[in-house]
C-alpha cells in the first residue's frame, strides 16, 4: 500500500505570522503557528507540543531552546530560511517546508507498521497525504522528530 508524498514549491502572500519556534541542536527550526494554540508539556525526556490537529514530541536532549516570534513573509519569497523547517497540517495532510535534501519522511500506523516513505528534495515542500486512509492515529517520522497525526 502506498501513500501520497508530493513535492511542490511553496509561496505565500504577505502576512504577519506569529509562531512558536523549536530550535534543535542540529540547527533545524520547527514552527507552530500560534493560531493553532500550541501547548507545550514535558513527559520524562520528551518535550511535547500539542495543537488541535497534532501532537509532536522531541527528545529534550536534542532541543536547544524554544521561542516565540512574528515573521513577515512576502510574495515570491520562500516562507522558511535555510536550516528552518515549517510544518503545516490540514485535516488529512501534513506538509514540511525547509527539509534538507535526502531527509527521510516516513508514515506509520499507530501500531508501528510502515505505510510508506520518501526522501525530501531540496527547495520543495514534502507533503504526507492521508486522504486515502481511514480515520485514526498515524505517526510521521522526520529524522529524529515524531509527529502524531489524528485523522478524523
Amino acid at each position: 500500500m502506498l501513500f501520497c508524498l508530493t513535492s511542490t514549491p511553496k509561496l505565500l502572500a504577505q502576512e504577519d505570522v506569529q509562531r512558536l519556534v523549536v530550535w534543535q541542536k542540529n540547527g533545524e527550526k520547527i514552527y507552530f503557528d500560534l493560531e493553532e494554540l500550541p501547548e507545550t508539556t514535558f513527559d520524562g525526556s520528551l518535550l511535547i507540543i500539542s495543537t488541535s490537529k497534532s501532537n509532536v514530541s522531541f527528545q529534550r536532549e536534542n532541543i536547544l531552546r524554544y521561542t516565540y516570534e512574528g515573521q513577515m513573509t512576502a510574495i515570491g519569497k520562500p516562507l522558511v530560511q535555510p536550516g528552518e523547517v515549517r510544518v503545516v497540517q490540514t485535516a488529512d495532510e501534513m506538509a514540511f517546508d525547509g527539509l534538507s535534501e535526502g531527509t527521510a519522511v516516513a508514515l506509520y500506523t499507530a501500531d508501528g507498521r510502515m505505510l510508506g516513505s520518501q526522501k525530501a528534495q531540496r527547495g520543495l515542500t514534502t507533503t504526507v497525504s492521508l486522504k486515502t486512509y481511514p480515520s485514526g492515529t498515524y505517526i510521521i517520522k522526520v529524522n529524529d522528530t515524531t509527529y502524531k497525526f489524528l485523522k478524523r
